[in-house]
């Protein structure tokens, strides 16, 4: 199977192409989404606390002290006090899986409160997500961090995001996650 390269879309194979279902509308073609940048972000990590091995894997919480986040469509800061509750596995040997769950608000630059939830996980080799925190010199290339992010307000110049789909390519450098989040159209 061809590597997909960064920045590019596979498109869905012909529906004839596959041939162990029987379609009942195979003539049914779906548009191929596309991605609007939404924002740039950084947040800053605070306090980090480990709680160890549970039922789910080996958990652990980081709060942040807040951040920014800027894009063509709506700008402002990371309020303090949102964090991450992360569980780690280990698996195929020398890799590492996070499953990270985090939540935080962001206020506008006019003065519009969201409501910001991801998903997603950080994988590649465990000596360098180990090495996450402390070397910042660990790039994006180094490890796959990708996020599902859900954005809610009650704010009506912004309700459009109520609706939306959002995904983030990410990652973490040193007390720091950073992440370009777009929309998927």
């Amino acid at each position: 199977m061809p590597k997909i390269q960064p920045g590019t879309v596979e498109p869905a194979h012909p529906i004839g192409t596959l041939t162990h279902s029987k379609w009942a509308r195979p003539d049914y073609q779906l548009p191929v989404p596309a991605l609007q940048f939404l924002f740039h972000l950084e947040c800053e990590m605070d306090t980090f606390r480990h709680i160890g091995l549970g039922p789910f894997g080996d958990r652990s919480t980081v709060i942040f002290k807040g951040g920014r986040f800027e894009g063509p469509l709506l700008r402002g800061e990371i309020l303090p006090g949102g964090g991450d509750w992360e569980i780690v596995r280990d698996h195929d040997g020398d890799q590492q899986t996070a499953h990270l769950n985090t939540r935080y608000n962001l206020l506008t630059h006019d003065g519009a409160t969201i409501y910001l939830q991801t998903t997603g996980t950080r994988t590649g080799k465990k000596e360098v997500l180990e090495k996450l925190g402390e070397d910042e010199s660990i790039g994006p290339d180094q490890f796959r961090m990708r996020l599902q992010l859900t954005m809610e307000t009650g704010d009506e110049q912004y309700s459009w995001i109520n609706q939306g789909v959002f995904v983030a390519s990410s990652g973490r450098s040193g007390g720091r996650v950073i992440y370009d989040a777009y929309q998927l159209l």
